[in-house]
């Protein structure tokens, strides 16, 4: 009877192993879908940095104060919620030119970026773009927008909607031109 009763009490002990064993990893699974599913960052960091080299040269510095990295979407991403800052650099490391927004979005396998919300693209000869949402193709090394654009020259303001440039913002083209102002310098007499 004893052996009996001992026999029943493992295969209640493995039964209950087993089942447990089952549950966890029923939830490691749940837990594994929920991430994919859902928009939870993978890895969270403070003070990012990134700098992009070519050749020895470094071409590409970018600052954030947060970068929110999400590997396990179809499309792997990080997001930049408290804006960035870059500036891209010639063989020199000399500034070439930089840019500045709000928010920005990389899709990590494809070199693309999305600046949005105030984003100011200045080049080595102090002009300057303004929109609202820009992108850029590091692969490429080209920017763009299709949205409202306003470019200030030492002598005149463009405006318009969407435009194509390099990344150094060294030849630009905008589309539909809505506006030219022409800046006058004063003379002080």
């Amino acid at each position: 009877m004893k052996r009996r009763l001992k026999h029943i009490r493992s295969i209640v002990l493995l039964g209950t192993m087993l089942f447990s064993f089952a549950a966890c990893e029923n939830e490691v699974k749940q837990v594994q879908k929920l991430g994919a599913d859902e928009r939870i960052p993978m890895e969270i960091q403070r003070d990012f940095v990134l700098t992009y080299s070519d050749s020895t040269y470094v071409r590409m510095s970018l600052e954030a104060p947060l970068a929110e990295s999400y590997p396990q979407l179809d499309i792997p991403q990080r997001e930049f919620r408290e804006g960035i800052k870059v500036r891209f650099l010639d063989e020199l490391g000399i500034e070439n030119s930089r840019l500045r927004a709000q928010y920005a979005l990389q899709l990590i396998e494809k070199d693309l970026w999305e600046a949005r919300g105030d984003v100011v693209v200045i080049n080595k000869k102090g002009e300057q773009l303004n929109t609202e949402k820009l992108f850029w193709d590091s692969r490429k090394e080209i920017i763009y927008s299709d949205e409202f654009v306003k470019i200030t020259t030492p002598t005149e303001i463009i405006m318009g909607e969407g435009f194509q440039a390099d990344q150094n913002f060294s030849k630009y083209e905008i589309n539909k031109v809505s506006g030219i102002i022409n800046i006058e310098e004063e003379d002080d007499a």
